[in-house]
């Protein structure tokens, strides 16, 4: 009786759940050339440079102005214009709740240039984001709202096309089976990567990150290069994968990531809908630091910390997804990875718990050197015989301390920084080195670090989990101070507040002149901010090194086009970057169109006037303040 209910209990599920997908698809029209065979340069939750993708790339066979479909009845709630992001974009509100959102778009229909231009001429911007009412621009599914472009922070043509729930949550376009899209390929592994993820733990009996290639066994299905890997503790499975569709060399982001021990499901990721307050997230999704080393991007196949309140991730063990692997135990581990069509494919191997094993070989280390994970300062450094113990010094006391693995004659030491922050650390070999670590940063709360040379605050949820922050000031080859912050491979939710104090205010003439860019290598990256006394103060959503400099070159401009009926122009800054721009014609505010990608600006006249001839101005602010002014007479 027990298992008649069951079936029909599972019977009314698998119905229901066919009538949900049934009435999702054909619920909205593909946007563009509907009907008719299509494809895809972006995926749902792709990887994306520090936040997820949150739609559909459409692609346009790198044509612009193909016609812009409405995906269903509704009204223009927004239209938004700017020279990055999504450039020229559309909001269509529909009776659903749902809005559908068209981005980097060539020019709006008719009606919508006409209003957006008439406001962008009152308020003097090219820059404008309009709420709407819904009787103003009233929209029909399959009404022809704009043309396709590559305006915005666009790679090349196409539509970036989203669906968004009544709560402004972006929903995967493709769970509404849009029958443009050919899609019979399952996601593809690459690679498993096994992390350890604490102080016992071991891969291959040794403290070090594994990575193993994955080969295919069968339609579908994969095996990796070590078919049984060794563990003991507690680790982490990490995965490099993609998804592709029928007929493309684009790859995609995967729907649904699932793993299993012996049959048990440990942990599962889905991606159905993602909060804009948690696009940011993918930092913490992925192995952040891991990427700034290699610009390879692992997907964590457990939940991170930080990451226990995200919706898409789902654990059925103590340990979140992570596994605990008992000395003597054998694990069969299986990782099923969906993508939006239903193709699935399954990565199977074995882990084998083996608390003895020794490394048969020297892994590749950076001798005294050190690395912060979790809680734990780790270190690298040659042993000997007569000399095995390195030496933590902290408050003019020396603590010392044993390797905890050693492979070969190399030692890795682990000191528990909530027992004491080194100043120095001493190995077997007599190099010393000193951490500059000098606090604790709680990652729950808000916390601010006071410091002669800076002062650092960081809100509550900045951080995803506990960290230590290291500061130091050195002298760069300009002969001029560098401020060392943090980490470069520290992940940020929100940005900190850095305040810097140099050492000889006094000796900065100019200070209008002077703000703080991030260092990287020989290239500076302008940071904002500004000056409040002797202190310099600006936000940053990126740790690293920080410097003040002084720019006092002009922006540069050079016209490429000057007629009477368009002009158009180049403008850059070699330093901090264009802040402004200002046109005239004859004394009168002239539209001029901002692409930054390209550095492009392009004029368009309003509807009163008849051509550009007269007397044609252009001034161009950077950040800094320095203005360059171009005047020409236009016949």
């Amino acid at each position: 009786m027990k298992s008649i209910h069951f079936l029909f209990a599972f019977l009314i599920c698998f119905l229901y759940s066919s009538f949900c997908f049934a009435q999702k698809r054909g619920e909205y029209m593909y946007p563009i050339n509907p009907n008719t065979t299509n494809s895809l340069s972006g995926g749902m939750a792709e990887l994306r440079s520090n936040h997820f993708h949150m739609g559909i790339d459409v692609r346009t066979n790198n044509q612009i102005g193909l016609p812009v479909h409405a995906a269903d009845d509704g009204y223009v709630s927004r239209v938004k214009v700017k020279g990055s992001g999504y450039g020229n974009a559309i909001y269509i509100k529909h009776k659903n709740g749902t809005t559908t959102l068209y981005g980097h778009l060539s020019e709006f229909n008719k009606e919508i240039a006409a209003y957006v231009r008439k406001i962008q001429y009152q308020r003097k911007s090219f820059n404008v984001d309009l709420y709407l009412s819904p009787s103003q621009f009233p929209v029909k599914k399959g009404d022809i709202v704009a043309l396709s472009g590559n305006s915005g922070s666009s790679g090349g043509p196409h539509v970036h096309f989203e669906i968004r729930d009544k709560n402004e949550r972006a929903l995967n376009p493709l769970d509404y089976g849009f029958d443009e899209i050919k899609d019979n390929i399952a996601p593809i592994m690459d690679r498993v990567a096994f992390i350890p993820l604490e102080k016992n733990a071991l891969i291959k009996g040794e403290y070090n990150r594994e990575i193993v290639g994955a080969y295919s066994t069968g339609k579908n299905k994969y095996g990796l290069r070590i078919p049984k890997m060794t563990a003991y503790g507690l680790i982490g499975l990490e995965i490099d994968a993609k998804d592709k569709a029928d007929g493309v060399y684009f790859s995609y982001g995967m729907d649904e990531i699932e793993v299993s021990v012996n049959e048990k499901q440990t942990f599962k990721v889905h991606f159905d809908r993602i909060s804009f307050a948690n696009q940011r997230h993918m930092n913490n999704y992925m192995n952040y630091e891991y990427y700034i080393k290699t610009r390879k991007r692992y997907r964590k196949c457990y939940v991170p910390d930080g990451g226990e309140h995200l919706h898409f991730y789902e654990s059925s063990n103590k340990n979140k997804g992570k596994l605990f692997i008992e000395d003597g135990k054998t694990y069969q581990v299986r990782i099923r990875m969906t993508d939006a069509y239903g193709n699935e494919s399954n990565t199977e191997f074995e882990i084998v718990g083996d608390k003895n094993q020794k490394a048969v070989k020297n892994y590749p280390v950076k001798l005294n050197n050190y690395k912060i994970e979790d809680n734990y300062m780790i270190f690298n450094g040659l042993t000997f015989d007569e000399k095995q113990e390195a030496e933590v010094c902290i408050d003019y006391l020396a603590y010392k301390i044993k390797p905890q693995f050693e492979v070969g004659n190399t030692g890795t030491f682990f000191w528990d920084l909530r027992t004491g922050l080194p100043d120095s650390l001493i190995f077997p070999n007599g190099t010393t080195i000193y951490p500059n670590v000098k606090a604790q940063v709680p990652s729950k709360t808000s916390f601010s670090f006071y410091h002669n040379d800076f002062n650092i605050y960081f809100p509550n949820g900045a951080l995803y989990d506990t960290t230590y922050l290291a500061f130091q000031t050195k002298e760069n080859y300009l002969n001029t101070e560098d401020f060392v912050i943090g980490y470069s491979d520290l992940a940020l939710q929100k940005s900190v507040t850095v305040k810097l104090k140099p050492k000889n205010p006094s000796s900065i003439k100019n200070k209008s002149k002077v703000h703080a860019y991030a260092v990287y290598g020989r290239s500076l990256g302008f940071a904002g901010g500004k000056w409040k006394g002797d202190v310099y103060e600006f936000k940053t959503r990126n740790l690293g090194t920080f410097r003040l400099v002084e720019d006092n070159d002009k922006p540069n401009i050079r016209v490429t086009r000057k007629n009477s009926s368009s002009i158009k122009c180049k403008i850059s800054d070699s330093r901090s970057g264009i802040n402004s721009y200002s046109a005239t014609i004859n004394g009168k505010w002239l539209l001029m169109n901002h692409d930054k990608k390209t550095a492009s600006l392009t004029s368009e006249m309003s509807d009163q006037m008849k051509n550009l001839k007269g007397e044609f101005i252009l001034t161009v602010t950077d950040n800094a303040g320095n203005k360059e002014v171009y005047t020409t007479t236009i016949y």
